[in-house]
């Protein structure tokens, strides 16, 4: 059976600016190719009667998809949702003046538009303009015919802001793009993988590490608005905590090797994909106590309230102290060829639905 052709479309900077949204994009197109489906990243200039369906990725990022909502074309939508709510209100008094003034959509509209006045994103089109962030969101939601989430608790989440009451469809992320696990003679020190920025919540981990015995390796780089946060972080930290700019996969498959602990002490995350990684390569981790992270990994993370760096200290030492192997479990919940056999299952059964 041929393939639907699909055409896949994001925020315009996903390649030149990547994230985790990137590689799970990527990974799905992979996967998907395998089985069959022809699949093309919108530039701007396909022709929409080439294709069969649209795939979206990135609800909190909607300018990239409103002009295409015209089309006839069956949508679905992953969603990679982030709430950056407490992040914004911690990062700067300007932000959190902001968000209690005009509320977090209105902050993230200014925020495209300040992005978009810097060159360091697309303009986003008249009908978000008009539409705002909010009212994008709602109109995608209105329009899709499934929506993608990685867990029930961000559907939750979504479902709190904005109203929703469509198809749905919980699919975990997959492993298989990392090579195999080549764990060092002595597994030691806490890692984080994350692009430094108030979202990610570096400057509290620093705190944590003040006084400890351990060493604190930073992998990431900081994006041109977050230059400041990266200069408060490096100001906090003593001489074991040591920065690392951001790593290709073999580089970091190197670094997680040796690291005996992987924290990732977001404010938000929405599908934890540095912790999966960081449990393929033998790491125990540690998160932020949230719902979707409760949901992902159960009784196989450490938590903590990551507002309290006494709390993200007391969840390193005891993951320190910690032997377990979830590995097995993590290839048994967490496959990209799972989650592709899914998918297609999905835009065959929207498909057939509009035959």
């Amino acid at each position: 059976m041929k393939g639907p052709r699909v055409l896949f479309v994001s925020r315009p900077n996903l390649i030149s600016q990547p994230g985790g949204d990137t590689l799970h994009l990527q990974q799905n197109r992979v996967y998907l190719q395998k089985n069959g489906v022809s699949t093309s990243l919108w530039d701007g200039s396909q022709d929409l009667a080439e294709f069969d369906l649209i795939h979206f990725y990135g609800l909190t990022r909607p300018a990239a998809l409103i002009p295409l909502l015209k089309s006839e074309l069956p949508i679905i939508v992953s969603s990679i949702y982030v709430d950056y709510s407490i992040a914004d209100r911690k990062a700067s008094r300007l932000r959190a003046r902001l968000q209690q003034l005009i509320g977090q959509n209105g902050l993230e509209y200014l925020k495209l538009i300040a992005r978009a006045l810097k060159g360091r994103d697309a303009w986003p089109g008249i009908s978000y303009l008009l539409e705002g962030q909010s009212g994008s969101i709602r109109k995608i939601l209105d329009r899709c015919d499934y929506l993608i989430t990685a867990s029930e608790s961000e559907l939750g989440l979504i479902v709190k802001e904005y109203p929703f009451a469509g198809n749905h469809k919980v699919i975990r992320l997959g492993t298989e793009h990392l090579p195999p696990l080549n764990p060092a003679q002595e597994k030691k020190d806490v890692l984080c993988v994350a692009r430094i920025e108030p979202l990610k919540n570096q400057a509290k981990l620093i705190e944590a590490q003040t006084g400890s015995s351990w060493k604190l390796h930073l992998v990431g780089d900081a994006a041109p608005a977050h230059q400041g946060y990266l200069k408060h972080c490096k100001s906090l930290a003593g001489p074991k905590v040591l920065f690392h700019a951001d790593r290709n996969h073999e580089e970091c498959a190197s670094m997680y090797n040796k690291a005996k602990v992987h924290v990732l002490p977001s404010h938000y995350e929405s599908t934890g994909l540095a912790s999966l990684e960081a449990l393929h390569f033998g790491c125990q981790i540690v998160v932020n106590n949230h719902p979707i992270a409760r949901e992902l990994f159960g009784d196989k993370a450490f938590y903590a309230n990551v507002e309290k760096a006494d709390s993200i200290r007391e969840a390193i030492q005891k993951a320190l102290e910690a032997q377990e192997d979830h590995r097995k479990w993590l290839h048994d919940h967490f496959s990209w060829a799972d989650a592709a056999h899914k998918i297609l299952a999905i835009y065959r059964k929207v498909l057939t639905s509009r035959a």
